[in-house]
């Protein structure tokens, strides 16, 4: 198999994995713990393989392309997030930009750039389709264990311990 064949079916695998486990979350029946871990290991492992595929088929990007965060408009979630304040996605150079809340409503948090997240991933992570892993509350948003749409708890599954390469950029 070449690498550009394994690269096109590990998306398919990550695909189908993450389309079930939207579907689980959807039908509100909890995943337990031990199941949780196995499924974010695997997509660890897979989201590895697919980097080291992309950077073999297509060499690095260089840091002149993708999104600019100086230039880029952060568009705010389309649902109460208590912890990403905004992000954007240029599904060409495959760069996330998310900006944080900061501790209080002045003040503006952090700006990280992530790197090589594929499409699907980011699909996922819009659409909060992983739920958190607690329940509390600070004074933008409250979260339920769980329960979806969570971006907190999508970007931390899905990118954070994902492995994908970032930076904080502002």
């Amino acid at each position: 198999m070449n690498p550009q064949q394994e690269l096109d079916l590990l998306n398919t695998v990550m695909d189908e994995l993450l389309f079930a486990i939207d579907e689980v979350l959807q039908s509100g029946e909890p995943i337990l713990d031990e199941l949780r871990n196995l499924i974010s290991e695997e997509i660890e492992v897979t989201t590895a393989r697919i980097i080291e595929l992309q950077q073999q088929i297509q060499g690095q990007q260089s840091p002149a392309e993708g999104l600019q965060p100086q230039q880029t408009q952060l568009e705010p979630g389309p649902f109460p997030s208590s912890n990403v304040n905004a992000f954007k996605y240029d599904p060409k150079s495959k760069q996330l930009l998310v900006k944080f809340h900061g501790k209080d409503d002045s003040d503006g948090g952090p700006t990280y750039q992530y790197d090589n997240i594929p499409r699907n991933i980011y699909d996922v992570f819009a659409r909060g389709g992983v739920g958190p892993r607690t329940s509390g509350q600070n004074q933008y948003h409250r979260w339920i264990r769980g329960v979806t749409p969570s971006l907190g708890a999508s970007l931390n599954a899905l990118i954070k311990e994902g492995g994908y390469p970032y930076q904080r950029v502002g």
